[in-house]
């Protein structure tokens, strides 16, 4: 039975969904929406808080902490039943598909009378969504490709849903191996495949400088608590607008990160995680870029770009010196946002010609890269990094996630860099070029 962080969690993000429909106030909506971050990844039980230290977890207030409290006595919140009333059936449904979301799900229901994806995938197919305004042949397209991706993804994640809390490598693989065809369980064979304990730190992670719940001090003690020998902060760039991120910003948690250092108990590496532009380029210059310990590289946009354009995007930025690890290469997030159309090849042959690692992000949302392209990426010479992504302490626990799919891809410690000794590690990081970059700018 899920936790109560995750119940609760649940029906904020849901109670933020209905005030966004029914016309609420939006900021009222987000202050739900980072609730609902805040509780899910809560380290603790929220169960056994008392009611009085309910509004200590950051995001919580007054009146949020009064409906996690109703749902403990009751195990539901009034106010979101309340609203769930007042939309029609199947609204919410319709609003997980990628390219509709809560004002168009509720324009559909009205207009052609659709209750379920089913009738929404049945009347993009009669052509009746071209009759409602605002949406045309590619917004066709769009649809059917998210309810493909919907119906695809929906047994992995419901399988992934089903697991306990704090589900072991193991479990996880069998989920995996059972739900993505011609998957098996792995086999050490003549190498011994890298497990959760061979890692020595976790590469992308964020704070509450960007879209994060937790403060730097806080994520860095979590991360000594995992045993972990050095962590890095890879807060958004500024290209990310929505995250408000500014040159001084980023140089004050820079000077954050070095007064911690002597006192973090392993060692700190500041980073960031740039923002992949439609043209391959990322947030800053050089001579910026060359302050960072490390970067991590991802598309936050434009996801709807032809092949060969996102191709060229994805090989740009594996031929920055100074991106050392993509991340989250496909951009999917399971049953709500399709990969990206990209020449996975071209990518891993730009990635094994420039030392550019390949992330497998471990959020169990994303599960990103894949097994079969672990696999396919590791006979191309590529190495890689399993990350959390995390964006508050319990996240930092979904690691197990990424190893049970680097273990099907078939990866030892050698081929994943946060399992290397942090002098090795450096060396990596170092790439090769990165100061005549700076000087022929």
């Amino acid at each position: 039975m899920a936790r109560t962080n995750d119940d609760v969690a649940a029906l904020l993000r849901e109670y933020a969904e209905l005030l966004s429909i029914t016309g609420g106030d939006q900021f009222r909506a987000r202050n739900y929406e980072k609730a609902a971050k805040a509780v899910g990844g809560y380290p603790g039980d929220l169960g056994a808080v008392p009611d009085a230290a309910l509004t200590k977890i950051d995001g919580v207030g007054a009146s949020i902490a009064g409906k996690i409290i109703e749902f403990r006595r009751t195990g539901t919140i009034a106010a979101v039943d309340e609203l769930r009333a007042k939309i029609p059936p199947g609204v919410q449904e319709i609003a997980t598909v990628p390219g509709i979301g809560p004002k168009r799900a509720l324009q559909l229901s009205r207009e052609l009378g659709v209750a379920s994806i089913a009738d929404l995938d049945a009347a993009v197919r009669a052509g009746r969504l071209r009759r409602v305004s605002g949406f045309g042949a590619k917004s066709e397209e769009r649809i059917l490709r998210s309810i493909g991706v919907i119906t695809r993804d929906r047994p992995l994640r419901a399988a992934l849903a089903a697991l306990p809390s704090d589900p072991s490598v193991e479990q996880i693989e069998a989920v995996l191996a059972a739900t993505i065809p011609g998957l098996r369980q792995p086999s050490d064979g003549n190498h011994r495949l890298v497990q959760t304990k061979d890692l020595r730190g976790d590469l992308h992670t964020h704070t509450n400088l960007t879209d994060g719940i937790a403060s730097l001090a806080d994520m860095v003690a979590a991360a000594r608590q995992h045993g972990y020998a050095y962590y890095a902060v890879t807060d958004h760039a500024p290209d990310l607008v929505m995250q408000q991120m500014t040159d001084e910003k980023m140089l004050a948690q820079r000077a954050e990160a070095a007064a911690l250092a002597d006192r973090a108990g392993l060692a700190l590496l500041h980073g960031t995680e740039l923002n992949i532009g439609p043209d391959g380029s990322v947030d800053w210059d050089a001579g910026f870029l060359a302050g960072f310990d490390l970067c991590v590289a991802s598309v936050h946009s434009s996801f709807d770009q032809d092949r060969q354009t996102m191709t060229e995007r994805f090989v740009t930025a594996a031929e920055n010196p100074y991106v050392n690890i993509i991340g989250h290469p496909l951009t999917r997030k399971l049953g709500r946002r399709p990969p990206v159309d990209v020449d996975l090849d071209a990518l891993y042959e730009a990635c094994a010609a420039t030392g550019t690692a390949l992330e497998i992000n471990a959020s169990p949302a994303r599960m990103d890269l894949p097994p079969q392209d672990i696999a396919a990426a590791k006979e191309r010479g590529v190495k890689f990094s399993i990350d959390s992504d995390a964006h508050s302490l319990g996240d930092l626990d979904n690691i197990p996630y990424g190893v049970a799919s680097a273990r099907l891809g078939g990866l030892t410690d050698d081929d994943v860099i946060n399992t290397w000794p942090l002098k090795r590690l450096t060396e990596f990081l170092r790439r090769p070029g990165a100061l005549e970059y700076v000087t022929s700018e």
